[in-house]
């Protein structure tokens, strides 16, 4: 059962086309960043302008380089790809204005359902008002100037620390998170019910947190088990930098699935709230990946247990794939899984 968002990679190759359109007779030589292009097309269209294309993402997709923080400019122009969420916008911006003088170009590119009409409510002065420069297939692209306003342009900047109460802890910790990571200043409904209904954890068992995030789980788990050995997995670079400083002594992996996890490694448990979303766009592989290998992955009596939104229709998935699947919790929006 495959159910993968072609969806959301249509949305990509369509957006990386339009971009490259408006782009190709744009680029200034030299160094040109582009930002948040996720399936790397935009970038492979702008290496035949005669600038250099300097690439960056935080999601390890494919395999492809990720890294939590954009490389020093500065550069000759930057390509922002519109990123999900306010927040996560301010914090791109800042990245990409604080690596341009002023004077240099900023183009930012995204579709009409992201929200890429309100940008210019949302500069701070970093750039002018921007043009519009292409809008085609439900796309548009931006080009910008950056202007002298200082710009917070260092990850740290953005560190935050929150506060959280965390069911089976006994005491409020701390978490440090960032704009643009999961369930970003709060803890999650769909992590408070899987901390919930979580098994006894033996001393010094091994535990995967797939798609740790800011790593939550993996802290309440090392709260209540703490010599327990962690694994911390995720696609996403800057979310693994916050769950290395929450759980800094588990092992941290950054991984597209299960690649990243050496052939022979084995579990006593995985836990996991796994993503449903890429961008705007369902994407139910990560569910499909879980039922059909994480079997593969545990040791014997070991188990997996997820959290999943009811609305994805986790139960016949993981009762096909895993050995005796049952529910252990189950609310009008989420459901907790447990299977081996």
């Amino acid at each position: 059962m495959t159910r993968t968002s072609q969806r959301g990679s249509d949305r990509e190759a369509v957006l990386a086309a339009v971009a490259a359109e408006a782009l190709t007779d744009r680029a200034p030589r030299g160094r040109v960043l582009v930002m948040g292009d996720l399936d790397g097309g935009l970038s492979a269209a702008l290496h035949g302008t005669g600038c250099k294309v300097v690439p960056w993402q935080r999601q390890a997709l494919g395999g492809r380089p990720a890294s939590a923080w954009p490389p020093e400019g500065p550069f000759g122009g930057v390509v922002l790809r519109l990123p999900q969420g306010r927040a996560a916008f301010a914090m791109d911006l800042n990245a990409a204005a604080a690596r341009l003088e002023p004077g240099s170009p900023l183009w930012i590119y995204g579709s009409k359902d992201e929200g890429i009409q309100s940008v210019p409510k949302h500069l701070g002065g970093l750039a002018e008002a921007p043009q519009s420069i292409l809008v085609k297939r439900h796309a548009r692209v931006l080009e910008l100037r950056r202007t002298a306003e200082p710009a917070r342009g260092e990850l740290e900047d953005w560190r935050e620390t929150l506060t959280l109460a965390l069911p089976g802890v006994a005491a409020p910790v701390e978490i440090v998170t960032y704009p643009g990571l999961f369930a970003h200043g709060r803890l999650d409904a769909g992590t408070a019910c899987l901390l919930e209904t979580l098994p006894e954890i033996k001393a010094g068992a091994r535990v995967l947190d797939f798609g740790c995030g800011a790593g939550v789980i993996g802290r309440a788990i090392r709260e209540r088990v703490p010599d327990a050995r962690i694994t911390l997995l995720d696609v996403d670079a800057l979310a693994l930098h916050a769950a290395r400083r929450n759980v800094p002594d588990a092992d941290p992996v950054l991984s597209d699935g299960w690649a990243g996890l050496a052939a022979g490694e084995r579990f006593d448990l995985i836990v996991t709230n796994p993503p449903i979303h890429r961008g705007k766009d369902e994407d139910f592989s990560i569910l499909d990946a879980l039922a059909t290998q994480a079997s593969a992955r545990l040791r014997p009596k070991g188990a997996l247990v997820a959290v999943v939104q009811r609305t994805a229709g986790a139960g016949k998935l993981f009762s096909a794939g895993l050995k005796n699947a049952s529910l252990l919790l189950e609310t009008p929006q989420f459901q907790v899984w447990r299977g081996g």
